[in-house]
């Protein structure tokens, strides 16, 4: 019982030092939402911008003259460990390296084989990839990390 009280009196405490000190000098500035736009934001965005449906056509415009689109968000997973250039970091140097070398070793990462000690940490990304993929990431490679 005597626990109770504490945490009831430690509360109070709490209570009124943010009703005394902390509340009063809180103040509402108006600022404005980022998380919506509507009337003349929305007006002055599409003027900017364009509708999301023109956005999107843009968007897959772009994407079918790259080769590599399908693979740009997988190698965000792999820079963070290979480096956004592909030249190492905790894992090993993938620069400059061949499409052949590339998709050998995700194959044997996908199949669960040791190359290295750490081995185990590629297992669970190569597992996610699809034949395709592991091709696009390796042609991706051997180019040098094209539009990066």
């Amino acid at each position: 019982m005597k626990e109770l009280g504490m945490v009831l009196g430690g509360c109070l405490v709490i209570a009124l030092f943010f009703g005394l000190k902390i509340y009063p000098s809180l103040e509402y500035t108006g600022g404005k939402s980022n998380s919506s736009c509507t009337g003349e934001c929305y007006v002055e965005y599409v003027k900017q911008y364009g509708t999301p449906a023109e956005i999107e056509q843009r968007k897959r415009a772009l994407a079918m003259g790259d080769p590599f689109s399908d693979i740009r968000s997988l190698w965000s997973g792999c820079a963070a460990c290979h480096g956004a250039d592909g030249g190492g970091g905790v894992g090993p140097k993938l620069a400059g390296q061949t499409a052949d070398y590339i998709t050998d070793r995700l194959y044997t990462y996908k199949d669960k084989g040791t190359v290295g000690a750490q081995s185990a940490l590629m297992w669970g990304q190569a597992a996610m990839l699809s034949d395709k993929e592991i091709t696009q990431i390796g042609e991706f490679i051997k180019e040098g990390l094209p539009g990066k």
